[in-house]
């Protein structure tokens, strides 16, 4: 955006010479692009959020890659597998993908305000602290196999499932940094790179896990093995790619600061959020999967088919909320406050478009998409009565990504974490129980019913207090915190 647009739109600034933030000289005007009509805006959400969307699905894949050659060794290394990228997910993917959420609000907004090498320095703190956050992750990952046998019934699964941890402890850095990595240059309007890399080691993890597991015969450990060197070579890849082809970039790297090190304050508050807000939606997952175990196999394997379309279906909304969340912080970071909040009520409505686009498509195909996942004509039929709920369920999850989407763009995620971890445990999940277990024996669909009420809740509560906050505080938090170097 030019510097004439965004004096239209800010009250505060005297003259064309004014900083963005009083008392500061920014490093560089950033390049904000400026929203024109309704659909130039939608067209370029899109355009951010289809890299975004094929980003994350490829980096699921690895789990999909893992688990389909675990079914071909044997019944055993498959329930192995499941144990351990479930326990891999919950205790360290969901943590450090909860805490780099933390930088889709303050690289977007640091790059708004025009302080650019602020930038780098979140990413170099956001490293450190990840570091850190690997130590109490790596030596549960270690002890694994002694103490998982203490939890699963089947020992010989646990002490598998606890080798199979040990081993991808190996790439558990290069996924942190990764994430990290990303947000460097989605803050600056980037949202290819991660695509490219993971179009480079999905195929190479397919390769390697073929290799490790089949040809040279180390069973389960070859395929954490295989998972754990694509996830460390991503970083490397993204860096070469900033080398290579996205110098302009460099202008938000003001080189290594002793300052990583120091003022974590802020950086502190949004990755706890962060982590919080994901371990809450993992969990409720996983709770309502163990209590399906109690009905029969044939209802725990049609739970796992509907919950493995609808994370695969969540992807879309989540991709977009990334997207609307760093377009939301550059505002927020440049002062445009009502331009935020036309460009919000309009993300509203694609969120919503989202959901029902998503439903629809999961309710035609319920037949087909179903028996993609079994043959079993029983598990089959359990699952496609239960679509309705999973179809509607979509809906308010597409506005849920929303809602948390603009709560990242204000800084305000912790918010969204108080609110689901409260909903879920305290609603949500003893609702779904109930309906699936309880009197009203509702089985698998009950489950989809329980969640969905209480993500209503959800969504009412959020959008109230998206109403009721002030934004123009946001924005002020954002000068004060800029303007002071970000020292906490």
């Amino acid at each position: 955006m030019t510097l004439e647009g965004r004096l239209n739109e800010r009250d505060d600034c005297p003259d064309e010479a004014s900083p963005l933030l009083p008392g500061q000289t920014c490093d560089e005007e950033p390049q904000i692009i400026s929203p024109g009509s309704v659909w130039s805006e939608v067209w370029l959400i899109f355009q951010y959020s289809v890299p975004l969307i094929i980003t994350y699905l490829l980096q699921y894949s690895a789990t999909v890659i893992t688990t389909i050659i675990a079914g071909h060794l044997s019944p055993d290394d498959l329930g192995a597998a499941s144990i351990g990228l479930t326990t891999m997910n919950i205790f360290g993917y969901a943590m450090m993908e909860g805490m780099a959420t933390a930088l889709d609000t303050l690289c977007a907004q640091a790059y708004g305000s025009g302080r650019l090498t602020n930038v780098g320095l979140y990413i170099q703190r956001m490293v450190v602290l990840m570091t850190v956050s690997m130590i109490p992750i790596g030596a549960f990952w270690l002890c694994s196999p002694w103490f998982l046998p203490l939890i699963i019934n089947q020992p010989q699964l646990a002490v598998k499932a606890g080798v199979f941890l040990q081993v991808s402890l190996i790439g558990l850095p290069g996924y942190a940094f990764f994430e990290a990595g990303k947000r460097f240059l989605q803050a600056q309007g980037d949202f290819n790179a991660g695509t490219y890399v993971l179009l480079i080691c999905t195929p190479l993890n397919i390769a390697l896990s073929w290799l490790f597991t089949i040809k040279l015969g180390m069973g389960l450990p070859g395929a954490a093995f295989a998972q754990a060197l694509c996830n460390d070579l991503r970083p490397l890849l993204l860096l070469l790619y900033v080398i290579f082809f996205a110098k302009p970039s460099l202008k938000c790297w003001g080189g290594w600061s002793r300052e990583a090190f120091s003022s974590w304050g802020i950086l502190l508050n949004l990755s706890a959020a962060g982590t919080a807000l994901n371990l809450a939606e993992w969990g409720a997952f996983e709770i309502l999967m163990v209590s399906t175990s109690y009905i029969d196999t044939n209802h725990l394997a049609a739970q796992t088919i509907l919950s493995t379309i609808s994370i695969i279906t969540w992807h879309i909304p989540f991709s977009v909320s990334v997207a609307v969340s760093t377009r939301l912080g550059n505002f927020i970071g440049a002062g445009l406050l009502r331009l935020a909040r036309r460009e919000a009520a309009l993300y509203s409505i694609i969120f919503i478009v989202i959901g029902v686009f998503d439903g629809l498509v999961i309710f035609l195909i319920r037949h087909q998409l179903t028996r993609l996942f079994s043959n079993d004509h029983e598990v089959v039929r359990i699952a496609i009565n239960a679509t309705f709920a999973l179809s509607a369920f979509q809906i308010i999850d597409s506005i849920i990504c929303g809602c948390n989407a603009v709560l990242r763009g204000l800084g305000r995620q912790s918010i969204a974490a108080w609110v689901v971890l409260a909903v879920n445990y305290l609603g949500a999940v003893p609702l779904a129980v109930w309906l699936e277990l309880g009197s009203p024996d509702m089985k698998v669909e009950g489950i989809w019913v329980g969640l969905g009420c209480g993500m209503v809740l959800i969504a009412v509560i959020e959008c109230w207090y998206m109403k009721w906050i002030s934004w123009q505080d946001c924005v002020d938090d954002v000068r004060e915190r800029e303007s002071e170097g970000i020292e906490e």
